[in-house]
């Protein structure tokens, strides 16, 4: 019997240790690739939007869903080659002036910084150090750039084709996910992962409508103050306003640089500018476009985006935002929902 016992026993706590192992791989192993897992979450975002495009195209006409993904992705490419014949050109050559526009604007910053309240080595301190031109340093500048635009591209390449295999047959990766679930809870796992869904398509929608009224707005103000380039410093804005909080802040220094180039006044009415439009957005715009959407605090999106930029860069503050939609929505539903709730049940039974 106590050899039993022991073996038993002893069965246990390697079955313990096995799982714990298995745990600890799997977490290793999930930390060493997360960079691609981010990027594949980026292309479930991408292949949410086509397959919310792609909806009501199926449902009002004769095409199945892959026929009216397929639909989307042409009417897409069209969108593109038609707004990159009318406007692509314009950006370009205004894109090509910007880096002159803000390095001049960075030059007055020190100016008046320097003779105004004696602040010296401004222009050290943001990187302008001088060094002498020497092919070596060219050939290192090129070889990073042409490494930096690779790894660009082929990260685009990889969240686009993420994005159509998820688009394309979304009910494949769900059902792939509930069959992990055991069988008595796989009609809440639908549950949860259809309230994501919904919430992350909201969250993208209201993105988006906030994108596009940001980027028209900036450019017709900065256009009606006289400042150079408004529309590629409205396309920066547009594009900076998916990182909600952080992007509007960043998005509005060049423009302030470029102001700085025409005159301190002139600088002083952009700031004027875009703190009116971050305010109409923060109290109007986003209210009204993300009523139906998770609404985040502040505070936690700013900390999220923050902490994920730190830790992995460009690609964290992309997913930041989304990816805390996803874990607010697991949290109400699994734990304030089905935790807290379904353990305060026998409590007011006891009162009745």
């Amino acid at each position: 019997m106590r050899r039993r016992h022991r073996r038993k026993f002893l069965g246990r706590v390697l079955l313990v240790i096995s799982l714990v192992a298995l745990f600890i791989a799997v977490a290793l192993f999930s930390w060493a690739v997360i960079d691609v897992l981010l990027l594949a979450f980026l292309g479930v975002l991408v292949g949410l939007v086509l397959r919310t495009l792609a909806k009501p195209i199926a449902r009002r006409t004769f095409f199945s869903n892959q026929g009216a993904l397929a639909v989307v992705m042409v009417l897409i490419v069209l969108l593109l080659t038609v707004m990159g014949w009318l406007l692509v050109p314009e950006i370009v050559a205004q894109a090509e002036q910007l880096g002159i526009q803000i390095r001049d604007g960075l030059n007055q910053l020190e100016v008046i910084l320097s003779e105004q309240l004696g602040l010296e080595g401004f222009g050290d301190f943001l990187g302008n150090n001088g060094q002498p031109f020497s092919p070596a340093n060219m050939l290192t500048r090129v070889v990073d750039t042409f490494t930096l635009t690779l790894t660009i591209l082929g990260n685009a390449l990889f969240v686009m084709f993420i994005g159509l295999f998820v688009a394309f047959d979304p009910h494949l990766y769900r059902r792939g996910v509930v069959s992990l679930i055991p069988v008595d809870g796989r009609d809440r796992a639908q549950e949860v992962i259809d309230a994501i869904v919904q919430g992350l398509r909201d969250w993208l929608l209201g993105r988006i409508i906030s994108m596009v009224v940001i980027g028209v707005v900036i450019s017709s103000g900065l256009g009606l103050l006289n400042i150079p380039l408004a529309l590629v410093l409205g396309v920066i804005a547009a594009l900076l306003e998916f990182v909600p909080v952080l992007g509007p802040l960043v998005a509005s220094v060049p423009g302030i640089l470029i102001a700085l180039t025409e005159s301190p006044l002139q600088a002083i009415y952009v700031i004027l500018f875009y703190l009116v439009v971050q305010q109409l957005e923060g109290n109007v715009l986003t209210p009204i476009v993300q009523q139906q959407v998770v609404s985040l605090p502040p505070a936690l999106g700013l900390f999220t985006v923050l902490a994920m930029g730190l830790v992995f860069g460009m690609v964290g503050v992309l997913v930041a935002t989304p990816l805390t939609v996803v874990v607010f929505i697991m949290v109400r539903m699994l734990y304030l929902e089905d935790a807290l709730e379904a353990s305060d049940e026998p409590d007011s039974n006891r009162k009745d």
